[in-house]
Protein backbone atom coordinates (compact mmCIF):
# COMPACT_ATOMS: atom_id res chain seq x y z
CA UNK A 1 0.00 0.00 0.00
CA UNK A 2 1.67 3.50 -1.05
CA UNK A 3 1.92 6.26 1.73
CA UNK A 4 3.73 9.13 2.62
CA UNK A 5 5.57 8.65 6.01
CA UNK A 6 7.07 11.46 8.23
CA UNK A 7 9.20 9.94 10.80
CA UNK A 8 10.15 12.88 13.47
CA UNK A 9 13.68 12.26 15.44
CA UNK A 10 14.63 14.49 18.14
CA UNK A 11 18.13 14.71 16.74
CA UNK A 12 19.68 14.73 12.94
CA UNK A 13 21.83 12.15 13.29
CA UNK A 14 18.79 10.29 14.66
CA UNK A 15 17.07 10.94 11.18
CA UNK A 16 20.33 10.00 9.25
CA UNK A 17 20.63 6.86 11.47
CA UNK A 18 16.75 6.34 10.14
CA UNK A 19 17.42 6.95 6.24
CA UNK A 20 19.95 4.00 6.89
CA UNK A 21 17.56 1.93 8.25
CA UNK A 22 14.78 2.64 6.13
CA UNK A 23 17.29 2.24 3.08
CA UNK A 24 18.42 -1.35 4.87
CA UNK A 25 14.59 -2.24 4.66
CA UNK A 26 13.90 -1.60 0.87
CA UNK A 27 17.06 -3.42 0.35
CA UNK A 28 15.54 -6.45 2.74
CA UNK A 29 12.56 -6.29 0.67
CA UNK A 30 10.32 -5.27 3.84
CA UNK A 31 9.02 -1.77 1.91
CA UNK A 32 9.63 -0.40 -1.33
CA UNK A 33 11.35 3.00 -0.96
CA UNK A 34 10.82 5.27 -4.14
CA UNK A 35 11.95 8.79 -2.35
CA UNK A 36 13.41 10.31 0.48
CA UNK A 37 14.64 12.85 2.06
CA UNK A 38 15.76 14.69 5.70
CA UNK A 39 14.59 17.99 7.17
CA UNK A 40 15.34 19.86 10.01
CA UNK A 41 13.70 22.45 11.93
CA UNK A 42 16.34 25.26 13.05
CA UNK A 43 15.72 26.70 16.37
CA UNK A 44 14.45 29.89 14.27
CA UNK A 45 11.45 27.34 13.14
CA UNK A 46 12.83 27.57 9.62
CA UNK A 47 12.54 24.15 8.07
CA UNK A 48 15.32 22.88 5.49
CA UNK A 49 15.88 19.88 3.40
CA UNK A 50 19.24 18.48 4.59
CA UNK A 51 19.40 15.11 2.23
CA UNK A 52 17.46 14.39 -0.88
CA UNK A 53 17.35 11.90 -3.62
CA UNK A 54 15.84 12.37 -7.50
CA UNK A 55 14.63 8.81 -8.75
CA UNK A 56 13.35 10.06 -12.01
CA UNK A 57 9.46 10.95 -12.14
CA UNK A 58 8.69 10.40 -8.94
CA UNK A 59 11.26 11.92 -7.35
CA UNK A 60 10.14 15.15 -9.44
CA UNK A 61 6.83 15.06 -7.82
CA UNK A 62 8.11 14.01 -4.48
CA UNK A 63 10.21 17.37 -4.65
CA UNK A 64 7.52 19.47 -5.59
CA UNK A 65 5.51 17.66 -2.54
CA UNK A 66 8.65 18.02 -0.18
CA UNK A 67 8.57 21.99 -0.93
CA UNK A 68 4.64 22.41 -0.06
CA UNK A 69 5.27 20.44 2.79
CA UNK A 70 8.46 22.25 4.32
CA UNK A 71 6.54 26.02 3.52
CA UNK A 72 3.65 24.78 6.27
CA UNK A 73 5.54 22.96 8.25
CA UNK A 74 7.54 26.04 8.86
CA UNK A 75 4.23 27.64 10.89
CA UNK A 76 3.60 27.39 14.22
CA UNK A 77 1.53 24.05 15.35
CA UNK A 78 -1.38 23.92 14.44
CA UNK A 79 -1.40 26.43 11.22
CA UNK A 80 -2.47 24.01 8.85
CA UNK A 81 -6.17 23.64 10.33
CA UNK A 82 -6.28 27.54 10.66
CA UNK A 83 -5.31 28.02 7.01
CA UNK A 84 -7.53 30.17 4.74
CA UNK A 85 -8.92 28.55 1.04
CA UNK A 86 -6.22 30.79 -0.53
CA UNK A 87 -3.81 29.85 1.40
CA UNK A 88 -4.32 25.81 1.13
CA UNK A 89 -5.30 26.34 -2.80
CA UNK A 90 -1.67 27.33 -2.92
CA UNK A 91 0.37 25.41 -0.67
CA UNK A 92 -1.85 22.05 -1.22
CA UNK A 93 -1.88 21.53 -4.51
CA UNK A 94 1.63 19.49 -4.97
CA UNK A 95 0.85 17.99 -1.23
CA UNK A 96 -3.13 16.90 -2.53
CA UNK A 97 -1.16 14.60 -5.34
CA UNK A 98 0.79 12.86 -2.91
CA UNK A 99 -2.69 12.46 -0.54
CA UNK A 100 -1.26 14.39 1.96
CA UNK A 101 -4.39 16.67 3.91
CA UNK A 102 -4.22 19.00 6.91
CA UNK A 103 -5.02 16.69 9.57
CA UNK A 104 -2.08 14.56 8.68
CA UNK A 105 0.04 17.91 8.33
CA UNK A 106 -1.64 19.25 11.82
CA UNK A 107 -0.21 16.02 13.82
CA UNK A 108 3.53 16.29 12.34
CA UNK A 109 3.63 19.80 12.98
CA UNK A 110 2.77 19.33 16.61
CA UNK A 111 5.89 16.78 17.15
CA UNK A 112 8.34 19.12 14.71
CA UNK A 113 9.32 21.48 16.91
CA UNK A 114 12.74 23.85 16.48
CA UNK A 115 15.83 21.36 16.59
CA UNK A 116 14.14 18.58 15.57
CA UNK A 117 14.61 16.43 12.24
CA UNK A 118 12.34 14.16 10.45
CA UNK A 119 12.98 11.85 7.40
CA UNK A 120 9.52 12.29 4.90
CA UNK A 121 9.36 9.13 2.68
CA UNK A 122 7.37 7.80 -0.16
CA UNK A 123 6.81 4.14 -0.04
CA UNK A 124 4.80 0.47 -0.75
CA UNK A 125 4.87 -0.50 2.56
CA UNK A 126 3.13 -4.22 2.97
CA UNK A 127 3.00 -4.42 6.43
CA UNK A 128 3.87 -1.79 9.43
CA UNK A 129 5.67 -3.58 11.80
CA UNK A 130 9.38 -3.79 10.35
CA UNK A 131 9.15 0.51 9.53
CA UNK A 132 7.88 0.72 13.22
CA UNK A 133 10.62 -1.73 14.99
CA UNK A 134 13.36 0.02 13.03
CA UNK A 135 12.48 3.82 13.92
CA UNK A 136 11.64 2.75 17.97
CA UNK A 137 15.14 2.23 19.33
CA UNK A 138 16.11 5.56 17.14
CA UNK A 139 13.24 7.50 19.21
CA UNK A 140 11.80 8.19 16.07
CA UNK A 141 7.91 9.16 15.82
CA UNK A 142 6.31 7.63 12.93
CA UNK A 143 3.21 9.09 10.99
CA UNK A 144 1.11 7.77 8.02
CA UNK A 145 -1.07 8.92 5.46
CA UNK A 146 -2.11 6.55 3.04
CA UNK A 147 -2.21 8.03 -0.76
CA UNK A 148 -5.39 7.87 -2.19
CA UNK A 149 -6.56 9.06 -5.57
CA UNK A 150 -8.06 12.19 -4.59
CA UNK A 151 -6.42 13.96 -7.69
CA UNK A 152 -8.20 11.70 -10.37
CA UNK A 153 -11.42 12.34 -8.48
CA UNK A 154 -10.68 15.84 -8.52
CA UNK A 155 -9.68 15.69 -12.41
CA UNK A 156 -13.15 13.86 -13.18
CA UNK A 157 -15.50 16.14 -11.26
CA UNK A 158 -13.61 19.37 -12.45
CA UNK A 159 -14.80 18.21 -16.08
CA UNK A 160 -17.86 17.04 -15.34
CA UNK A 161 -19.06 20.52 -13.64
CA UNK A 162 -17.53 22.24 -16.49
CA UNK A 163 -19.62 20.22 -19.00
CA UNK A 164 -22.78 21.01 -16.92
CA UNK A 165 -21.78 24.68 -16.77
CA UNK A 166 -21.70 24.15 -20.56
CA UNK A 167 -24.69 22.14 -20.99
CA UNK A 168 -26.84 24.41 -19.07
CA UNK A 169 -25.60 27.57 -21.64
CA UNK A 170 -26.37 25.66 -24.53
CA UNK A 171 -30.29 25.50 -22.78
CA UNK A 172 -30.33 28.75 -22.11
CA UNK A 173 -29.13 29.48 -25.48
CA UNK A 174 -31.95 27.86 -27.21
CA UNK A 175 -34.79 29.25 -24.87
CA UNK A 176 -32.94 33.25 -25.13
CA UNK A 177 -34.46 35.36 -27.35
CA UNK A 178 -32.39 36.72 -30.69
CA UNK A 179 -31.37 39.83 -29.00
CA UNK A 180 -29.73 37.69 -26.01
CA UNK A 181 -28.01 34.94 -28.17
CA UNK A 182 -24.60 36.80 -28.99
CA UNK A 183 -24.26 36.86 -25.20
CA UNK A 184 -25.15 33.91 -23.90
CA UNK A 185 -22.88 32.00 -26.91
CA UNK A 186 -19.86 34.39 -25.91
CA UNK A 187 -20.24 32.11 -22.32
CA UNK A 188 -20.05 29.13 -23.75
CA UNK A 189 -16.88 29.19 -26.38
CA UNK A 190 -15.36 30.99 -22.87
CA UNK A 191 -16.91 27.38 -20.94
CA UNK A 192 -15.42 25.24 -23.96
CA UNK A 193 -12.04 27.02 -23.94
CA UNK A 194 -12.07 26.15 -20.31
CA UNK A 195 -13.07 22.39 -20.82
CA UNK A 196 -10.54 21.93 -23.53
CA UNK A 197 -7.94 23.33 -20.66
CA UNK A 198 -8.97 21.04 -18.00
CA UNK A 199 -9.20 17.80 -20.38
CA UNK A 200 -5.19 19.53 -21.57
CA UNK A 201 -4.59 19.10 -17.96
CA UNK A 202 -6.03 15.67 -17.31
CA UNK A 203 -3.82 14.75 -19.99
CA UNK A 204 -0.68 15.53 -18.28
CA UNK A 205 -1.78 14.43 -15.14
CA UNK A 206 -2.14 11.18 -16.97
CA UNK A 207 1.12 10.93 -18.61
CA UNK A 208 2.72 12.09 -15.41
CA UNK A 209 1.20 9.70 -13.47
CA UNK A 210 2.19 7.12 -16.32
CA UNK A 211 5.92 7.92 -15.90
CA UNK A 212 5.73 7.74 -11.99
CA UNK A 213 3.87 3.90 -12.66
CA UNK A 214 6.79 2.88 -14.61
CA UNK A 215 9.79 4.31 -12.16
CA UNK A 216 7.59 2.55 -9.49
CA UNK A 217 7.60 -0.60 -11.69
CA UNK A 218 11.75 -0.46 -12.02
CA UNK A 219 12.10 -0.08 -8.83
CA UNK A 220 10.12 -3.08 -7.55
CA UNK A 221 11.29 -5.30 -9.67
CA UNK A 222 14.97 -4.17 -8.58
CA UNK A 223 14.04 -4.72 -5.51
CA UNK A 224 12.71 -8.52 -6.21
CA UNK A 225 16.39 -9.33 -7.67
CA UNK A 226 17.08 -10.09 -3.87
CA UNK A 227 14.28 -10.91 -2.71
CA UNK A 228 12.95 -14.30 -0.87
CA UNK A 229 10.31 -16.15 -2.97
CA UNK A 230 7.31 -15.08 -0.40
CA UNK A 231 8.92 -11.23 -0.88
CA UNK A 232 8.40 -11.96 -4.52
CA UNK A 233 4.87 -12.81 -4.77
CA UNK A 234 3.86 -9.38 -2.64
CA UNK A 235 6.22 -7.40 -5.26
CA UNK A 236 4.59 -9.14 -8.08
CA UNK A 237 1.50 -8.65 -6.54
CA UNK A 238 1.92 -4.40 -5.90
CA UNK A 239 3.82 -4.34 -9.52
CA UNK A 240 0.50 -5.93 -10.91
CA UNK A 241 -1.41 -3.57 -8.57
CA UNK A 242 -0.01 -0.64 -9.85
CA UNK A 243 -0.39 -0.93 -13.37
CA UNK A 244 -3.85 -2.16 -13.12
CA UNK A 245 -4.53 1.53 -11.82
CA UNK A 246 -2.76 2.97 -14.97
CA UNK A 247 -5.00 0.71 -16.95
CA UNK A 248 -7.68 2.20 -15.06
CA UNK A 249 -7.08 5.60 -14.99
CA UNK A 250 -6.45 5.76 -18.51
CA UNK A 251 -9.73 4.27 -19.33
CA UNK A 252 -11.72 6.91 -16.90
CA UNK A 253 -9.73 9.60 -18.86
CA UNK A 254 -10.99 8.02 -22.29
CA UNK A 255 -14.62 7.53 -21.58
CA UNK A 256 -13.79 11.39 -20.37
CA UNK A 257 -12.38 13.16 -23.60
CA UNK A 258 -14.95 11.00 -25.56
CA UNK A 259 -17.62 12.75 -23.49
CA UNK A 260 -15.55 15.87 -23.98
CA UNK A 261 -15.34 15.92 -27.51
CA UNK A 262 -18.79 15.56 -28.02
CA UNK A 263 -19.76 18.59 -25.72
CA UNK A 264 -17.20 20.67 -27.59
CA UNK A 265 -18.94 19.99 -30.74
CA UNK A 266 -22.48 21.09 -29.96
Amino acid sequence: MEKMVVVVFDSESNAYNGLNAIKQLHQQADLALFAVAVIAKDADGTVNVRQSADPGPIGTLFGACLGGLIGILGGPAGVAAGMTGGYVGGAMGDLDRMGINLEFLDDVSRVLTPGKAALVAHVDEYWTTPLDTAMQPLGGTVFRKVRSEVVDEQIDRDIRETQAELQALQEEYDAAAAEQKAKIQAKMDATRTKLQTKIDAANKWMKDAEQQAESKVAVLKEQAKAASDKQKAQIEKQVNEIQANVAKRQEKLKQSAASVREALTV
